[in-house]
């Protein structure tokens, strides 16, 4: 009977271990040639990801100059979410009026390069959209109540899924222009960070979620984790002395 309760006390800590580092190192790591600037044209490899926009003496209407998509390589992601999450850090500041607005809209195509066409954006269907006056220099785009945003990465799970960031407010009389920081670092116009774009998938909503998979990358590569491996490391070492003392205790 204490060897059966044992081992089975022993499977339970097994497979709550196993559950963890499954949610733990769940996600896929984009390409540094997956975030450009494009102009509604052109796509640019050398500008990362910068929004700008255009606006007029009197306050009129922005109007879109430059935009950015971003994508991510899902095609071997196994999880399932239901809500998701975009965190951008700007690193320049240029002209417009705070507040400004910025809005995430599919993109038409995801096979679009850095210095190709641009494939351009379904501007009727909008996935997100946040109002910020970046004195933190940080946006985030949250899942609205519908799980829009979650809804459409989910959709494209086993493949490549990309977004179009626009600025749709905030150009101010003249024009505006914000630039994040991207995967590129020193290889592109942002410097070397670890603020890239940080999108992040949720199992549950509000008050429920909790973190499935987070998809950054620092500089273009999967940097390893190490205070994660450490306390992986360390509970394993907790698991194994439990199991050693039950071992001796049994065994008495």
């Amino acid at each position: 009977m204490k060897r059966s309760r044992f081992l089975s006390a022993l499977i339970v800590v097994a497979a709550i271990v196993a559950i963890t580092a499954t949610v733990v190192f769940a996600g896929t790591y984009r390409s540094p040639s997956k975030d450009t600037a494009c102009d509604g044209s052109n796509c640019y490899d050398n500008l990362g990801l910068e929004v700008q926009a255009s606006g007029s003496p009197g306050g009129g209407a922005c109007s879109v100059v430059y935009y950015s998509y971003i994508g991510w390589d899902l095609t071997s992601e196994t999880g399932t979410w239901q809500s998701a999450s975009l965190k951008l850090t700007a690193y320049d500041i240029t002209g417009g009026e705070a507040p400004f607005t910025f809005k995430l809209y599919p993109v038409n195509n995801d096979t679009w390069t850095e210095d190709g066409a641009d494939p351009g954006y379904d501007s009727s269907t909008e996935l997100a959209s946040v109002t910020d006056d970046l004195t933190d220099n940080v946006i985030e785009f949250k899942d609205d109540a519908s799980n829009t945003l979650g809804t459409y990465f989910l959709n494209k799970k086993g493949s490549v899924a990309s977004v179009a960031l626009v600025m749709t407010d905030g150009c101010g009389t003249i024009s505006g222009d914000v630039k994040f920081e991207d995967i590129e670092g020193t290889g592109g116009s942002a410097p070397s960070s670890a603020n890239e774009a940080d999108l992040i998938f949720y199992t549950g909503s509000g008050a429920t979620a909790v973190t499935l998979s987070s998809m950054n990358a620092n500089n273009g590569a999967a940097s390893p984790n190490w205070p994660l491996y450490a306390g992986l490391a360390a509970l394993a070492a907790l698991v194994l002395a439990a199991v050693g003392l039950g071992v001796r205790r049994f065994n008495s």
